[in-house]
């Protein structure tokens, strides 16, 4: 529930109450203050933005609401457990006003900003990624990226371009930033932890996908109904787009293209994406429209413009993810290329296989995408020589991987192995 007060003229307070009656208000309170009357209401969350709205005829109403959930208890007596249980969700004013709220300052935001990128630099740098994970609680994209999404929803259509210029605003911040630092450093090549990021999966989607999902229901959610903290769900936010904004600076002072395209395209696809499921979930789960209380001024076709570029701007970039292999791929297909090799070696006999492991390179051949197969395998039978061994798996590895399409260069680095009781003394 939440906890209101309106202060209007005096004479005014009886017509205020009654409003608050039919809006099923408990614990009323009515009384004199200087210069009018002050009524004091607890509402179920749902009741809020009625309510507000049923008072637009008091043109000099000031109205206060207290953005916490009370614990509000009335007679009877039976009823005080249904009575604290009300985890209702928020307003669709609360929620918008709340997000405004978030807003910040401009140097807040680029302070973050630049805490969240020398983090995700020196994460890169040593390959340290519990550094990578500090980077995501500090860096300062979640509210953006929720704000347009409300702005979106409410058709509001300068909270969206505010909210989109603050976000790449951060973005381009914590760019410059590991730029900067990769060039004092004087850095040259890749580390294996920037490769590992700029490998993006064929269900990338999801990630931006709950990432929207979550940021919309935690603000919409009452606080007493939340089973995740905000700063946990502003860090899922985060963990779409902080650790590219690294990618694309360290990759673009010594001039590595293919990492800065998968850190670019992971930075726009995921905002898109989560604004679009965000902007849904504020819309038809929240309830914040343009008809909505003190924002009536938005307009529809802000909402439906900004959700129908999405889908386009999202389709076209699925489309040039998926035409482009393996470029925009290579985190999945790195899992399909095991699995391929552990099918066919499963098919040869006298050979077992122990380990093995496919991993795209950064590309360092010209024309080429070359896959490092790694191999360790034991032969039962002496019928082969270790040297034939691998030159047939080879072989048959070869063929079948570029038989699938895939435009990878496999190279392999097979191990035969003793099998335990043999070769020994």
């Amino acid at each position: 529930m939440r906890n209101v007060t309106i202060k209007v003229k005096e004479g005014e307070g009886q017509a205020v109450k009654k409003i608050a009656q039919d809006h099923k208000g408990v614990n009323l309170v009515l009384e004199k203050v200087d210069q009018g009357e002050l009524v004091t209401v607890c509402l179920n969350n749902s009741k809020v933005s009625d309510f507000i709205a049923s008072l637009s005829d008091f043109e000099e109403a000031e109205i206060t609401l207290v953005p916490r959930g009370i614990i509000s208890l009335y007679p009877p007596q039976d009823d005080a457990p249904d009575q604290v249980a009300d985890v209702t969700f928020r307003s669709p004013i609360e929620i918008f006003l709340g997000g405004l709220q978030s807003v910040g300052s401009k140097t807040g935001l680029l302070a973050y900003a630049v805490a969240g990128g020398m983090l995700v630099w020196v994460g890169f740098y040593t390959n340290t990624s519990y550094l990578l994970v500090a980077a995501m609680l500090v860096s300062p994209f979640a509210g953006p990226a929720m704000n347009a999404a409300l702005g979106a929803a409410a058709g509001k259509g300068g909270l969206l371009k505010q909210s989109l210029l603050r976000y790449f605003m951060a973005i381009g911040t914590a760019i410059l930033v590991t730029f900067i630092l990769s060039f004092l450093i004087d850095q040259k090549y890749a580390t294996s932890l920037m490769v590992s990021v700029s490998h993006i999966s064929q269900v990338t989607v999801l990630l931006p996908l709950a990432a929207g999902v979550a940021g919309g229901v935690n603000l919409v959610q009452s606080d007493r109904d939340s089973l995740v903290s905000g700063a946990a769900v502003g860090m899922l936010v985060a963990a779409s787009l902080s650790p590219p904004t690294g990618l694309i600076g360290m990759a673009l002072n010594f001039g590595n293209w293919q990492l800065v395209r998968s850190g670019v395209f992971l930075l726009i696809f995921q905002l898109l994406v989560i604004q679009l499921v965000a902007a849904l979930v504020f819309r038809y789960l929240g309830k914040v429209t343009v008809k909505g209380v003190r924002f009536a001024d938005g307009k529809e076709r802000v909402f439906r413009i900004s959700q129908v570029v999405s889908v386009l701007l999202i389709g076209g970039m699925l489309y040039w993810q998926f035409s482009n292999k393996p470029g925009l791929e290579k985190a999945s297909l790195n899992t399909l290329m095991e699995e391929v090799m552990r099918q066919e070696l499963s098919k040869m006999k006298d050979i077992e296989t122990i380990a093995l492991d496919a991993r795209f390179t950064r590309g360092t051949l010209p024309d080429k995408n070359p896959v490092i197969c790694e191999l360790y395998l034991y032969k039962r039978s002496d019928s082969l020589t270790d040297g034939q061994v691998k030159k047939r798996v080879a072989a048959v590895l070869y063929q079948k991987l570029k038989a699938k399409g895939w435009n990878a260069d496999p190279m392999f680095d097979i191990t035969v192995l003793d099998y335990p009781g043999t070769g020994y003394k």
